[in-house]
């Protein structure tokens, strides 16, 4: 029979394995599956190893509660208001939030509270012309994490935070324009509402998300779900 100390290391490794499966499947999910399966799956296994299955269940109550998560998942709250391409990271980047307020997400760059509330104020002006993927890192330098490749052929989603898991991650999607790449990529926000109050703390109950995309010339907002 093993002893106490045995029974603290095998926990300590099985938590490690898993902490590093989390981060794997969150910043290259399209490397895991087609659909979030992967993540849920992943992060479920996560709270069992950590004792934290209710929080886990609480979050995903959460996550149906404001819209976020419809009877096909995060992906299908996403599908009708995102680019096909951009919708698998995206919704890796819902998760990432999540495993961030449980403590799991191990940030690549954690911002300071000045670089966070200028990145939160910044926004919306600053995506009322067209952005390329350079211009987000050259503006906000490197994310906190990357979701995807880094392949410019391929989507990503680049998300910001500090280390305070009460922040939500504010996350530009990249999905390229396959005439020219480099410059015509198609950029925009995900955000919590109520982060930002931009229709008050009663629509932010209710909503899912708000996002200003900028595709070639034109921006366009699209309303929380």
């Amino acid at each position: 029979m093993s002893s106490g100390r045995d029974a603290d290391v095998i926990l300590g490794e099985a938590r490690r394995h898993h902490l590093a499966q989390v981060n794997g499947v969150l910043r290259r999910p399209g490397m895991y599956g087609r659909d979030e399966m992967a993540e849920r799956l992943v992060l479920e296994a996560m709270a069992a190893v950590d004792g934290s299955l209710e929080r886990w269940s609480t979050e995903c109550d959460g996550l149906r509660e404001r819209d976020a998560f419809t009877p096909t998942g995060v992906g299908g709250a996403y599908s009708s208001i995102l680019p096909a391409g951009a919708v698998r990271d995206a919704t890796a980047s819902v998760y990432a939030e999540v495993a961030h307020r449980l403590g799991w997400l191990e940030l690549d760059r954690a911002l300071s509270e000045a670089e966070y509330e200028r990145l939160s104020a910044d926004i919306s002006g600053w995506l009322s012309r067209q952005r390329t993927l350079a211009d987000v890192i050259e503006r906000f330098g490197p994310p906190s994490i990357w979701i995807g490749g880094t392949n410019p052929l391929y989507p990503k989603t680049l998300a910001y935070t500090t280390a305070d898991r009460d922040h939500v991650l504010i996350c530009f999607w990249a999905c390229p324009v396959l005439t020219d790449i480099r410059d015509q990529g198609t950029w925009g926000l995900r955000e919590d509402v109520h982060h930002h109050g931009e229709h008050g703390e009663e629509a932010a109950a209710a909503s899912a998300f708000v996002h200003a995309g900028v595709q070639g010339r034109d921006r366009r907002v699209v309303p929380a779900r």
